[in-house]
């Protein structure tokens, strides 16, 4: 039997990675079986996409998937691998500036497509919460909402989470406490800067092997913190995994089960608002001292 917080967030990540990942992405939206968004703003296929995900702006929120790793965002250096960003973060090697002009350059493609500030921000593979690269988008958050209220501010997601829930999911522990350690303090930097945060944080996957999504999806929500979220990355079938996409197979295993008819459970959080609403998609949500707030958001 499913055991789950109250409420909770379900976040799928990667939109305008591919039109296969943003179909089945505006397709769940459609379903009302999604609580949020994260989109790529710095790919070819933003533009082109960005239009639908606007239209369904009232129905689900829209954050901003900050991208480091898909082109290069210094002109003096090639593209960064995930390995060298790590590791050049971990020894401060990086230099924050074209970060934060990188930065800059996506938050402005999203605004201009969607009209809107970010309902909340991540990154595509967690690259936002690594030293040196969480300087540069704090001096960016710094900036851009200087003067904005709370409840227009994202959400700044926090991927790290409490040994204690890690283990007691099981899963992809080895991954989810690798960058738990990765993300350390980052939601006490996020909440001294004056951006609210998830707390509780679950979705990691290997990817890899037979696996049953069902299953993985339960352990999810074993131990939830209080305003607990969920990053899924569903997509549709494109045959066997390449380098472009190695988790392909694993996309479209989670979104049939995302579109099967008991999934997802009715303790996730959904969003309905006016599409021209300039709040935070999570505004209601976080204002609870839980975050467990079951009313649905108006």
């Amino acid at each position: 039997m499913r055991q789950g917080p109250r409420t909770f967030a379900l976040c799928a990540d990667d939109f305008a990675l591919s039109e296969t990942i943003s179909r089945a992405i505006l397709d769940l939206v459609d379903a009302d079986r999604l609580t949020a968004v994260s989109a790529m703003a710095s790919t070819p296929r933003w533009a082109e996409s960005a239009g639908e995900l606007a239209a369904r702006r009232g129905r689900v929120a829209v954050g901003l998937h900050l991208d480091l790793t898909h082109r290069p965002y210094d002109s003096r250096r090639p593209p960064h691998d995930l390995r060298r960003l790590v590791v050049g973060s971990l020894t401060g090697r990086l230099d924050v500036e074209p970060l934060s002009t990188e930065f800059e350059r996506q938050f402005d493609r999203f605004e201009a497509a969607l009209g809107h500030a970010p309902d909340h921000i991540d990154g595509h593979c967690h690259v936002h919460v690594l030293p040196q690269v969480r300087a540069a988008l704090f001096k960016v958050l710094a900036r851009r909402f200087a003067d904005a209220p709370a409840e227009l501010r994202p959400l700044a997601r926090d991927p790290a989470d409490s040994a204690f829930r890690i283990l007691r999911r099981g899963g992809a522990r080895a991954k989810a406490l690798a960058v738990a350690a990765l993300a350390a303090r980052f939601g006490a930097r996020a909440a001294a800067s004056g951006f609210a945060t998830n707390v509780g944080f679950a979705g990691f996957s290997s990817f890899v092997g037979a696996r049953r999504y069902e299953r993985e999806f339960d352990q999810f929500l074993l131990a939830p913190g209080p305003r607990h979220l969920v990053m899924c990355h569903p997509g549709l079938a494109e045959g066997a995994a390449s380098p472009a996409d190695p988790i392909a197979a694993a996309r479209a295993e989670e979104y049939a089960f995302l579109t099967a008819s008991q999934a997802p459970p009715p303790a996730m959080l959904r969003i309905s608002r006016r599409a021209d609403d300039p709040r935070c998609a999570f505004a209601d949500w976080l204002a609870t001292n839980d975050g467990a707030s079951s009313a649905r958001l108006m």
